[in-house]
């Protein structure tokens, strides 16, 4: 269930402020599931543009677009791997509480190797916001056809 409670008129989550903790928080493990397909890479989120209603990251090793007005509920996990028994650290994107994820993002780290603890410190701030779920906010202003070009910078 995500909390979508009315004390909070609006989260102050984010699609940048969410991709910019990506930014933080080193190489991740991204799974994109598309109808039959199930795509995974290992990736470190790149400084980002927000452009004509698009989230985009441009690398030499891959492309990522991202229509940001359609990612809408965010939710964060920590919780322990069924076949392997390690914890596993990751978030959900949907484009609505009832959808399936389109992505889940996981903080990669090598087998018997424990994550970073400035790493673990970040997620677990953002989990104690996130773990229920929530409905991202919309950029103020933001106009899926109006080009902004602004360039975000990962911390």
């Amino acid at each position: 269930m995500v909390r979508t409670d009315s004390t909070r008129a609006e989260s102050d989550w984010t699609v940048p402020r969410f991709f910019r903790l990506l930014g933080s928080l080193g190489r991740l493990r991204v799974i994109s599931a598309c109808g039959p397909s199930v795509f995974e890479a290992l990736c470190e989120v790149a400084p980002f543009s927000l452009e004509g209603g698009f989230l985009n990251i441009v690398t030499p090793a891959y492309h990522w677009h991202l229509a940001s007005d359609r990612i809408r509920v965010l939710r964060s996990h920590d919780t322990t791997h069924a076949r392997s028994g390690r914890r596993v650290l990751f978030f959900e994107l949907r484009e609505q509480s009832e959808a399936a994820p389109f992505l889940r993002i996981y903080l990669h780290r090598e087998k018997g190797v424990d994550f970073a603890p400035e790493i673990l410190a970040r997620f677990l701030e953002a989990h104690a916001a996130l773990g229920e779920g929530l409905v991202l906010a919309r950029e103020s202003g933001s106009d899926p056809l109006t080009p902004s070009a602004s360039v975000v910078p990962a911390p």
